[in-house]
């Protein structure tokens, strides 16, 4: 009989060590541009040709910064990600990200994300056209009802984006002192689109 109870006991503790084990560690989860608020984003797109140069800056705070730090790999890693699924979900006509790298600059407390945006941009003799929804629809943002201001240069625009100081400049060839406003021609623009025409 006391055997019996000698072998429960045994069998109870053996139980009970292994719930006891030593508890995991997780690793700190990597941050994210979407974890984070930026105190500002600064949006630029220059065409050169059929390639969009595509540059974002963001502005941190220095504890966001502090974190973004930390992890520099994962953090470009998870931003480089997130924009080509924009690019890809937002696209028109198979645009795609091309030769992607973040930069950090430590005494401002910024990251820039730079890349090339391949397929954007159409060309027939000397007119070009240029799709943007890739760009303008994560932003929420529209080149006519938003009111882009035109110029010679190209568009730009700055306001709150989800409650980020927010400027975007698309700068594109200048025609002729031709200003890209909507509807005209041989430069201008559409909802989203914008074209242009160099004569030989």
């Amino acid at each position: 009989m006391r055997w019996k109870y000698v072998t429960v006991l045994i069998v109870g503790l053996f139980a009970l060590w292994g719930c006891a084990q030593p508890p995991t560690v997780t690793p700190a989860p990597t941050p994210t541009p979407t974890a984070m608020q930026e105190m500002e984003q600064i949006v630029k797109v220059g065409a050169e040709g059929v390639i969009l140069h595509y540059q974002a800056e963001s502005l941190w705070g220095e504890d966001e910064f502090s974190i973004i730090l930390q992890n520099r790999d994962g953090f470009s890693s998870n931003l480089v990600e997130k924009f080509t699924d924009d690019v890809s979900k937002h696209g028109e006509r198979g645009e795609y990200v091309a030769n992607a790298y973040v930069e950090f600059n430590e005494e401002g407390k910024s990251t820039v994300l730079r890349c090339d945006i391949e397929g954007a941009v159409s060309k027939s003799e000397g007119k070009y056209s240029a799709t943007f929804f890739w760009l303008l629809r994560p932003l929420g943002l529209d080149f006519i009802d938003n009111d882009f201001e035109g110029s010679e240069r190209g568009l730009f625009w700055e306001g709150l984006v989800n409650d980020i100081p927010t400027s975007v400049s698309v700068e594109l060839p200048a025609i002729d002192s031709s200003v890209y406003e909507a509807w005209q021609h041989p430069v201008g623009h559409c909802h989203a689109h914008v074209w242009w025409e160099i004569t030989p």
